[in-house]
């Protein structure tokens, strides 16, 4: 079928994606996206990545923070690193940030709070991850939650 084919109406108008006479714009956006991969890809390179991956089916990442030392010398956990997305990784997705700790962060306390949007339910998750400097080398932080499931039921033949 044809872009420019119109719908049961005689609207005669292109169905495509972009708008309609900014080709040359949609050009220009897809090789700035182009060279925005590269970069992502060379700073990668030169500090490494901390990469999370949420695994988990039903829970979504909504706020990642780190462990730092407050001006009274206390520790304390950081804003959430995620405000710069705009939002938090989905279940089954993947988010990667630049790892630009000092050398004493390959060891480093991290907090992640999950929610489940059908049970208005959230917890919390505490574990070690690096971010220090890491050039060549990055680093996978897997977040899976397993929530047990009843199913009430009549029994199966056999079981």
């Amino acid at each position: 079928m044809s872009p420019f084919a119109g719908s049961n109406s005689e609207d005669s108008t292109a169905n495509t994606g972009y708008p309609f006479g900014e080709s040359e714009a949609m050009a220009r956006q897809m090789a700035n996206g182009v060279r925005l991969t590269r970069l992502n890809h060379d700073l990668c390179w030169q500090y490494g990545c901390l990469v999370i991956a949420n695994q988990s089916k039903n829970y979504r990442i909504t706020e990642f923070r780190v462990q730092e030392a407050a001006r009274n010398g206390t520790m304390q956990w950081s804003a959430n690193q995620f405000r710069q997305f705009g939002s938090g990784v989905e279940p089954r997705k993947a988010v990667f940030l630049f790892k630009t700790g000092k050398p004493e962060t390959c060891d480093w306390p991290v907090l992640f709070t999950l929610s489940d949007p059908k049970r208005r339910e959230t917890m919390t998750v505490q574990m070690r991850a690096s971010l220090c400097v890491s050039p060549h080398r990055d680093s996978l932080v897997r977040v899976n939650v397993v929530h047990p499931e009843v199913t009430v039921g009549e029994p199966q033949p056999g079981s």
